[in-house]
């Protein structure tokens, strides 16, 4: 899996450096290739939804919206709740390496 994380990062970044390179607008390029592709995904989404049976499809509206609900209130909850408590087992001289001078106990 890191193979192709890696290889789609390095054909990334050298198509970035191929659009600078020939002086081409790399953020005008990504609306125009985003634009199409959500123009036809706007065109095939109706037709999809339709062919799902009405309640499956409130069925899985309901759960989509539930899920991310969750997700919200679990992600506000972890930002205003209080710091929890730490676990660290290390004294300030065991974070110290010792080619860096750490003190004899």
């Amino acid at each position: 899996m890191t193979l192709l994380l890696r290889a789609a990062l390095v054909i990334g970044a050298l198509s970035y450096c191929a659009l600078l390179r020939d002086g081409a607008d790399p953020s005008a390029e990504a609306r125009r290739l985003t634009g199409s592709a959500v123009t036809g995904a706007q065109a095939t989404l109706p037709s999809a939804l339709e062919a799902i049976p009405a309640a499956g499809r409130d069925r899985a509206v309901r759960a989509v919206l539930a899920r991310g609900l969750m997700a919200e209130l679990s992600r506000r909850a972890a930002a205003d709740g209080p710091e929890p408590a730490s676990h660290d087992t290390l004294e300030a001289s065991d974070r110290q390496p010792a080619w860096r001078g750490a003190e004899p106990h």
